[in-house]
């Protein structure tokens, strides 16, 4: 960093860098999903790539529209957002991303006749930075008697067809997305956990190392488990499984308002609210 800057700036900078490796190896992820999906023979096509620093996935089938997106918009490449659109059947059901978007950039996207859609948040903790035994909101005392909860890393098949299973359960899916969430926790990149109470499974979630970035995911609770610090319970085994794996970051994303972003915040996650932008109707100007 150049001398004289400001300690705010270096701080901003270091924050930059975090969410940066989040977003990278966020994006690595969904393009191990999209490779499993297609390995496992789903309708369509499945592909993800990067050009002129934007960073695209995209399906093909309607029932895996969510999955259309464009990532890293910026002042620079956005002049490239032309010709990346022009790879998608319908450009109008493809989601952009500006992660931290200047008011010159959302002017260019209102411009080229993009409205904004809910935020698209990521979130990302050094580990070691939260001792989550130590946090606040443990689960001992974010939910009477979460504490119980006993976690362990699935290692025989039985016991991958009854995460499989939970996951099923707990998202509460229609067939295709859970045929994808199926494939994709399939792949021996993803290192499952279960969470049991009074010898019943009732609660899963997962983690894949990407470098040095530990990415969170498929967290699924059973309905009769939901809001009694199973998740928390994941969340801070995890962490600590990143901590022991030598992670430099733990990354993770989680619908806006939801539960899974609220845990995220409450055990030491920095949130960063990405804007999100779909085709309006016409172009709005100004």
């Amino acid at each position: 960093m150049a001398p004289g800057r400001s300690y705010a700036s270096k701080v901003q900078d270091s924050v930059g860098d975090f969410v940066n490796d989040a977003e990278l190896s966020l994006f690595e992820r969904r393009t191990m999903s999209l490779e499993a999906a297609s390995a496992a023979g789903l309708p369509g096509q499945f592909a993800s790539f990067s050009q002129s620093g934007l960073r695209v996935t995209r399906a093909t089938d309607g029932d895996f529209g969510f999955l259309n997106t464009v990532e890293g918009v910026t002042e620079e490449s956005i002049e490239f957002l032309p010709e990346v659109l022009a790879r998608f059947a319908s450009p109008r059901d493809i989601t952009v991303v500006a992660t931290t978007p200047s008011q010159a950039l959302v002017a260019q996207l209102r411009g080229r006749g993009f409205t904004p859609t809910p935020n698209r948040p990521v979130a990302f903790l050094r580990p070691g930075a939260v001792d989550p035994d130590e946090a606040p909101d443990h689960p001992s005392g974010l939910t009477p008697g979460a504490d119980r909860w006993r976690i362990h890393e699935v290692s025989t098949a039985h016991d991958h067809a009854l995460f499989l299973d939970l996951l099923d359960s707990g998202y509460g899916a229609v067939q295709a997305v859970s045929a994808l969430i199926r494939a994709e926790h399939a792949v021996p990149e993803i290192r499952p956990f279960i969470a049991s109470r009074d010898g019943r499974a009732q609660a899963a979630a997962a983690m894949s190392l990407h470098g040095t970035v530990a990415v969170l995911g498929g967290a699924a609770s059973l309905p009769t488990a939901r809001g009694t610090g199973a998740q928390t319970a994941l969340l801070a085994h995890r962490l600590r499984v990143a901590h022991a794996l030598g992670a430099s970051l733990v990354a993770a994303s989680a619908a806006a308002g939801s539960p899974s972003l609220r845990n995220l915040a409450r055990l030491g996650f920095t949130i960063v609210n990405r804007t999100a932008w779909v085709r309006a109707a016409a172009p709005i100007i100004g």
